[in-house]
């Protein structure tokens, strides 16, 4: 692996903590419609950014752990949607 393919740790550190703030802003009643909603997701994150960075990945592989944790946090995300607690 060349380290130009390498990317820094902090980017992986933060990483789930962006992906459930998106996830909460896009399934929130009212969408990404108000500008303070378009404004909290471009702050999250930058899809094109992502998008990049995702492409190139090498591997990209999740360790079951952290595809437990992931799963956890999602669960816990869809649970407080469908209680209507944000």
């Amino acid at each position: 692996m060349s380290s130009s393919s390498v990317l820094p740790m902090s980017l992986y550190e933060g990483l789930l903590a962006k992906l459930v703030k998106i996830l909460e802003l896009t399934q929130k009643p009212e969408g990404t419609a108000t500008p303070q909603a378009k404004q909290a997701l471009l702050h999250a994150s930058s899809i094109a950014q992502a998008k990049d960075l995702a492409a190139e990945l090498a591997g990209g592989e999740l360790r079951i752990d952290e595809q437990d944790e992931v799963i956890e946090m999602l669960t816990q995300l869809r649970d407080r949607k469908r209680t209507g607690s944000n």
